[in-house]
């Protein structure tokens, strides 16, 4: 570390004290390599590393973020609306000496490979009181080779003086950049895990850094999958069913979610089809078939999803004795029907990331008989427990006659979130299906679901 020390120094003994300067000391941010202004804005390369963004127009700095803190930054430029950034590095080079008066260029891995200490030999012995020095570590450049279920392998392993615990920066050719931190150390490769929502492609590069892992465990950064499809079926036992005549019946039914999601190209629009839900009583004799469905195109992002669409809720009419206007007692006889089956309009909301922390909501406007009133509802709240399992629960309801409440968990049986991504979700609760008469099935569920990111 002795050059880039003294590099540091040199700069910033040559630079004359500037309003950045007198800021970053203001501010405690230590010495300034260089600084430039953009549209009020100043950008600040820190001795200590990183990009410091001040606010200079006030009577007192104001220090408004750093960023790429585990980085070395010695001159700042502004092209156009870009930041450009030369930072500075420190590389190693072997020279063969097997002909002492004739140096050949030679691999650092095979210099290195045969001792585990570097020995320093200068003109002068150290002297016995001379503690010794630890290498600087070298700054490997790294390949990916293999990517799969979200387990990243990387070439060069102890040979190139990458150990477990240590992380890697890893420039995507999608311009953009992850952390990742190596969980297993080969002699001649690495394996690193992907967080969630993270990616990446054999052929991207790396190099050694001291900087924070990118993973985030609520509010992964994963993008809105392309294309998603899955089902969830809650089979369920009714409890003290009975027939229209009034006796005991053994039933049961299932309420199942079914539904496909595309976003075409790289547009933040989504286009989906949903059945949500629809269900199935048996063993009354008594038909139960209430559900819902819609189409809807909606606005997503990472962390926000909101959208318009159109349905149908669809069920058995619901009837009950007619009453006298005068008395208001039951005609005998007469029955009024009332069907709470109809089109509707959708609204689709999520707040938070897909797959980390949120709140969503889906809900209907029934029309019907000229008027419009409540049709469905339904909700849910995932909260991630590990890089690959989530708690989740969810529940609602809906006029044509069904209902639902569940507890459960997802975890990913393939992938991170991204392409080649499998969710299982496995739940318990209780669903209730009406056949519009005041007879509904109710009983407990055991409940599970599959959904697909190709």
């Amino acid at each position: 570390m002795l050059l880039p020390t003294l590099l540091a120094s040199a700069i910033v003994a040559q630079a004359p004290a500037s309003p950045a300067s007198r800021a970053a000391e203001t501010l405690g941010l230590g010495p300034v390599l260089d600084a430039v202004a953009h549209q009020g804005v100043t950008y600040a390369a820190l001795g200590r590393g990183g990009i410091a963004v001040l606010k200079l127009d006030g009577a007192t700095p104001q220090l408004v973020r750093r960023v790429e803190e585990g980085r070395r930054f010695v001159r700042l430029v502004i092209v156009n609306q870009s930041l450009l950034a030369i930072e500075q590095r420190e590389e190693a080079h072997a020279f063969s000496l097997a002909t002492p008066e004739q140096p050949q260029p030679d691999s650092l891995a095979s210099a290195l490979g045969s001792a585990r200490d570097l020995t320093v030999v200068t003109e002068a012995p150290p002297t016995p009181q001379a503690p010794a020095r630890t290498p600087p570590p070298v700054a490997a450049r790294l390949t990916v080779t293999a990517v799969k279920d979200g387990d990243v392998t990387l070439s060069g392993g102890d040979t190139a003086g990458v150990r477990e615990g240590a992380r890697v920066r890893v420039r995507t050719q999608d311009s953009r950049e992850v952390v990742l931190e190596v969980v297993e150390s080969r002699e001649h490769s690495a394996l690193a895990r992907l967080g969630r929502g993270e990616s990446v492609r054999v052929g991207d590069t790396g190099t050694l850094t001291d900087a924070p892992v990118t993973a985030r465990l609520f509010f992964p950064e994963p993008g809105v999958p392309r294309l998603r499809y899955g089902f969830h079926a809650r089979p369920f036992l009714a409890l003290d069913a009975t027939t229209r005549a009034g006796n005991s019946a053994r039933a049961g039914g299932l309420l199942l979610d079914a539904f496909v999601a595309w976003r075409p190209g790289d547009s933040p629009v989504v286009l989906s089809a949903r059945l949500e839900p629809v269900g199935f009583g048996l063993g009354t004799g008594l038909r139960h078939s209430p559900g819902a469905a819609y189409v809807a195109v909606a606005y997503a992002t990472d962390f926000l999803e909101v959208g318009i669409g159109a349905g149908a809720l669809f069920g058995q009419k619901a009837c009950y004795p007619a009453l006298d206007p005068d008395t208001y007692q039951e005609v005998e006889g007469k029955n009024v029907c009332e069907s709470n089956a109809g089109p509707s309009i959708q609204q689709v909301l999520r707040l938070g990331a897909l797959d980390g922390f949120h709140l969503a909501w889906s809900s209907s406007i029934l029309s019907r008989d000229n008027q419009f009133r409540f049709g469905s509802g339904r909700g849910e709240v995932q909260v991630p427990l590990t890089p690959s399992l989530s708690l989740f629960g969810a529940g609602g309801g809906a006029a044509s006659g069904w209902n639902f409440g569940e507890l459960g968990v997802r975890s990913f049986l393939r992938g991170n979130g991204g392409v080649g991504t499998t969710v299982l979700s496995a739940s318990l609760g209780i669903v209730s299906l009406s056949d519009g008469t005041g007879n509904p099935l109710t009983g407990p569920s055991v409940s599970i679901g599959i959904e697909r990111r190709p």
